[in-house]
């Protein structure tokens, strides 16, 4: 095993999510994309007009830890709710023009691979794509392990 790799690695890892964090806070507050708040704008992005019960079905996330994730998007201006029209009883939400910035808006790390050559990219590329294979491929088979106990 090589040791001194597998460190730095976990390092420029560590580096890069304070640097995403950093990010995060300064231009949105430090919303999370992965977290709370920021998981929420994030699957509203993928499914938006969704009704308040189905969006926290879908995150795993009690009525009431939603209710309050959702009262500080509302506030903040990242989302809106509204009764359904069909379902008076449901509730509608909503990312707002706000909301859908916070998705398009991501940290830029070109800087990190200006002074690479380009056959230096494409090299480093091809590592984290055989890195990534293998990490999907053992997850796959995590799950699938992780299925038979049940």
């Amino acid at each position: 095993m090589d040791e001194k790799l597998i460190a730095t690695f976990l390092e420029m890892y560590r580096l890069m999510h304070n640097y995403s964090m950093m990010w995060y806070r300064k231009n949105f507050g430090g919303i999370d994309p992965n977290q709370g708040q920021g998981r929420i704008l994030s699957a509203l992005s993928r499914k938006n007009n969704i009704s308040q019960k189905e969006l926290g079905t879908s995150l795993d996330i009690r009525p009431q830890s939603l209710g309050e994730l959702l009262q500080k998007l509302e506030a903040n201006d990242y989302i809106k709710r509204y009764r359904s029209p069909t379902d008076k009883r449901a509730l509608i939400v909503e990312l707002t023009a706000k909301g859908e910035e916070f998705q398009l808006q991501k940290p830029d790390y070109d800087f990190l691979f200006t002074d690479m050559a380009p056959e230096e990219r494409a090299a480093l590329t091809l590592s984290f794509e055989k890195m990534s294979k293998q990490l999907e491929e053992l997850i796959e088979q995590e799950l699938e392990d992780e299925y038979y106990y049940y």
